[in-house]
């Protein structure tokens, strides 16, 4: 049922590009492509018509040149962003789109690596197991101090219940007493803290956290009865309800603590944070006409899109509620 977040651990996976960033209004997210499949067909005709410049390529960290592909960590679980195409390698999503659409400004192709443990992807990215990660990660300052980051979208944390909603969660306020599930180290962990800190709409009678290590985990934890309710990002959750709506049921709520999502780089590869940061400014001009916009329509997640690309926004007074 849930196999489209499975995926094979450690098996790197060729695609052309790599990808990145953003500034810009907070947005909501919005619902996914039911079809992943033409969803991926309609992006992968937009980034067909991407153009290398010559000039950016030129910038690329030396290894990068000499071996030819980034190397991008992933957890590969995250539909619709990043995942792998029911039980294949093949990695598909509107975050690998616009990988494969930076990449050919660049220059270079990708390899991505899957990292199915989402707290050993900063460390990937620091130790330089991989030249940067891009998979629904929340730019935070705290991760700030850690890698650099250029973001690309804005979302926040959302809902997710069993199909009927048995439990009837209408909101924050519904998690109070329930088993809810998310994965350490991650934003919606911080979130679920903060209901149960003083102060918190949840503080007299405390959501019991079911940890996870994984997406595929969370889908587990709710499908077997360990858990009421999960938190994920919204625009998971949207997909998730319509690509299985007989087993989930996203809670139609506002995005909470709406942030951006960035690419995380190591500290001191500043000649790859702003190619990447500088590709993708030439892939977000246009506005709305943008191939940048066309892929994210494509997967039907527009609303998440930022006008510009902007390195460790989260300080940023615009991303200081979400950070």
């Amino acid at each position: 049922m849930f196999k489209h977040k499975l995926g094979r651990v450690g098996i790197p996976v060729m695609v052309l590009g790599l990808a990145s960033l953003g500034i810009a209004p907070l947005a909501g997210a919005t619902g996914a492509a039911l079809n992943p499949g033409q969803a991926n067909k309609a992006a992968s005709q937009t980034v067909a018509t991407v153009k290398e410049n010559v000039s950016l390529h030129n910038t690329l960290p030396s290894w990068i040149l000499k071996k030819g592909y980034i190397l991008i960590g992933a957890q590969m679980e995250n539909a619709p962003d990043d995942f792998f195409s029911g039980t294949s390698t093949k990695a598909v999503g509107f975050e690998v789109n616009l990988a494969r659409a930076i990449g050919k400004v660049l220059g270079v192709g990708v390899q991505y690596l899957q990292i199915p443990v989402w707290s050993s992807i900063v460390p990937s990215v620091q130790t330089g197991r991989v030249d940067m990660s891009m998979t629904a990660m929340n730019d935070r300052v705290a991760r700030e101090q850690l890698i650099n980051f250029v973001d690309y979208l804005v979302d926040g944390v959302g809902i997710l219940a069993k199909a009927g909603n048995p439990e009837n969660i209408t909101g924050p306020s519904s998690l109070c007493g329930k088993n809810v599930t998310d994965s350490s180290g991650t934003t919606q962990e911080i979130y679920l803290n903060s209901l149960n800190a003083a102060g918190g709409v949840c503080v007299s009678n405390p959501v019991h956290e079911v940890i996870a290590s994984s997406t595929a985990q969370e889908l587990a934890n709710l499908a077997t009865g360990r858990a009421d309710a999960v938190l994920n990002d919204n625009i998971t959750d949207s997909y998730d309800q319509q690509t299985m709506p007989h087993a989930v049921y996203a809670v139609p709520y506002a995005p909470i603590m709406s942030g951006p999502y960035g690419i995380g780089v190591p500290k001191d590869d500043v000649r790859l944070l702003h190619a990447v940061q500088k590709a993708l400014t030439i892939l977000m001009a246009g506005g709305s006409s943008s191939t940048y916009v066309k892929i994210l329509t494509d997967w039907n997640v527009a609303s998440v899109a930022i006008p510009a690309p902007v390195i460790n926004g989260c300080a940023k007074p615009i991303y200081a509620k979400g950070c």
